[in-house]
């Protein structure tokens, strides 16, 4: 019986997953090394942008384990324009609540979020923006983080 409602459950959120991705112009998730989140390790997005008149929200996938022994993520955010432009952000994820209760979408152990990073944007030159990701914690090795990513979805 156990085995049935966890098979249910899977499937059930595949298929959410499926029916959500409709407006979606990019998404990857990249794996962190399993020994850790170094503080110089930068994840790289490069993501492909055609549609300069339609708005976009921009948002950042995390998952980590429940061993993650913080209840936020600073994260550094550099992106780079087609243009040559550059921009850095210095942001703050909230992944629990004050509880300790995880704020995104469980499965056993695992947490995954997809949080709002840049909501109803427009991208003012076609190309390639470049997203790149690094750990702010102020640690050397950021443990539990398994998996960080960034979706593009138009509004």
């Amino acid at each position: 019986m156990k085995n049935r409602i966890i098979y249910f459950s899977a499937t059930a959120v595949f298929f959410f997953l499926i029916a959500c991705t409709g407006n979606v112009a990019y998404d990857d998730v990249q794996k962190v090394d399993k020994e850790g989140w170094q503080a110089g390790d930068v994840f790289s997005f490069n993501v492909p942008v055609a549609d300069t008149a339609s708005a976009f929200d921009i948002l950042i996938h995390i998952r980590n384990n429940n061993n993650y022994e913080y209840s936020n993520l600073w994260l550094f955010i550099d992106t780079k324009a087609p243009n040559g432009n550059h921009m850095r952000d210095t942001v703050e994820f909230i992944l629990a609540d004050p509880s300790g209760k995880w704020l995104g979408k469980g499965l056993g152990a695992i947490n995954t979020m997809l949080i709002p990073y840049k909501p109803n944007i427009k991208f003012p030159n076609s190309g390639i923006y470049i997203f790149d990701i690094q750990q702010g914690m102020r640690k050397e090795t950021l443990e539990n983080i398994m998996d960080v990513g960034v979706r593009v979805q138009k509004r």
